[in-house]
This record gives C-alpha cells, structure tokens and sequence, in this order.
C-alpha cells in the first residue's frame, strides 16, 4: 500500500511497511508520491456504513471485532490471521513511523478448501471493514457451474451481468456479477487487493490512471465491485469480492492527511536566535 503527500521533497515522502501477525515474517515497502486533493464525501454516507449483502456473514462497514467472530461462526476449526502496516515518512531530515494499524483479517480453513479475507479502512478513523473474498476449492463431488450459479443466484438475485468464455472443459470460466447498493456507476479498478492501495491501481478506459487525476470527487463515482468467478466445468474453484471502492480510497485520501500533518507537525521551525 501506498500513501504519499503532498509536494515530492524529501520530508513529505510517505511510505508504508505491512507485516503480519502472528507468524509471517514477510517485510514489504514501497514510496511514491502524489498531489493531495481536498477531501470531500458523498452525502449521507460514511466508511463505517454498512452497505451491500454478505460473503459468508461478513458485511461491508464491520469491525475486526466482529469479523473474528463471524469467521469463527462459519467455520470452528478456521485458522484466523491478522495483518499490520505502519507509515514511515521523513521530516527535516529525520525519518520516523506511525503506530501499527490493522489492515486485513486472514481466515483459512484447514486443508485450504475456504479462504475468507477482509481488508480494512485507514488510520486516522478506526478500522471497518472495506472490502470481502472469499476464495473456494472444490476438490470432491464439484457441483456444475449451473449449480453453483443457481446457489448465488438463489442468495443474491439476479446478476446484471453473466458472462462464460464457452468452454464445457477443466478451462471454462462463468463471472456473474451485481450491482453494489449506494455506490458509483464508474468503472474503476479491475479487482480488490485485501489490504493494499488502491489509489495507484484506478483504471480509465482500460488504462491505469495517473495517481494525480485520482481525486476525491472522482472516487465518489466508483462503482463497487460484487462478483463471482466459476472456473472449470464442474467448478473446482470459486472466488468472491466484495468492495466498496469508494471507502477505501476516501480512508487512503484521509491518511494523507493525516500523515502530512505529523510531517508538519515535526517540521516546526524555532524562533530563538542560534548562540553564535
């Protein structure tokens, strides 16, 4: 994930270091750096609002609290994961990081048939839940995807889209998808990315977007993504999603601030004379 502020110098530079709890070990850093826009929200709706229908009990605007509880109602036996980001950014020349926030929530269940993700919101608002997969594995007694897809039909209604690549072989793929409520019409990314940015992945027309013309208001018209994809015939793979497009590139637009303030914060000039 990326958070950058505003100007390009070296004091503004954000940059953002995921790990994992309790065992992954894996470091990730990246930096880039874009202009800050104004902030602004559509009317009547927050991050924290829950909005849309469930994967697996698991709602759009939950708390990590409850999550952990619905993965557990799904499945006993699910090994849950979480997993952690701090900001690293520079002023006057010192480099500093923010407290760790929780960015993402891991459940698998053993033997690796179910997986259920969640991706959060950014600090400085408390976390909420922005995002859903849920990734299948039929390896006994596949149902057709005529089946499978009259299940998520018979839980969601019908798709606004159902499109197949006319295979009937291990090959075929089925996507159906839906309109999510209270959001955008606009087309802007191609799929969610469970805790990671996603203000550098907008998509315009087929093309990635400059991070620049990625602005609040242009964010506000995001469609959501609500989705489902069927490969091989019968399915022996299933993946759902969930995304509230919106609330996570408001949450990252917040960050930045957030963050350029500390930057301001620690770049505070003196007023006494130096003793020369």
């Amino acid at each position: 994930m990326v958070v950058s502020s505003c100007g390009g110098s070296e004091d503004s530079a954000v940059s953002s270091t995921e790990h994992a709890s309790p065992n992954d070990t894996a470091i990730e850093k990246s930096a880039s750096q874009t202009t800050q826009p104004s902030a602004t929200q559509p009317a009547k709706r927050t991050i924290g609002s829950r909005i849309g229908p469930d994967i697996a009990g698991l709602y759009l605007g939950m708390t990590p609290e409850e999550v952990n509880a619905v993965m557990k109602d799904y499945d006993a036996s699910i090994r849950v994961q979480d997993t952690s980001r701090y900001f690293e950014y520079n002023a006057l020349g010192k480099r500093y990081k923010t407290d760790s926030f929780l960015v993402a929530t891991h459940g698998q269940i053993p033997g690796g048939s179910v997986g259920l993700s969640v991706g959060y919101s950014y600090p400085p608002s408390e976390p909420r839940v922005v995002s859903i997969t849920r990734g299948h594995r039929q390896t006994t007694e596949p149902l057709t995807q005529a089946d499978y897809a009259k299940a998520l039909i018979d839980k969601y209604g019908q798709p606004v889209a159902d499109i197949n690549n006319g295979r009937t072989d291990s090959r075929a793929e089925r996507t159906l998808k839906w309109k999510l409520a209270e959001t955008g019409d606009t087309s802007c990314v191609l799929g969610a990315s469970i805790g990671n940015s996603v203000l550098d992945r907008f998509v315009k027309e087929g093309r990635k977007m400059a991070t620049v013309d990625v602005t609040p208001d242009y964010a506000a018209q995001c469609a959501g993504l609500f989705e489902y994809t069927l490969r091989g015939e019968p399915v022996t793979n299933a993946s759902g999603t969930i995304f509230d497009v919106w609330a996570q590139a408001k949450s990252e637009f917040e960050a930045q601030a957030w963050v350029q303030q500390q930057v301001a914060e620690k770049s505070k000039t003196g007023t006494e004379a130096p003793k020369l």
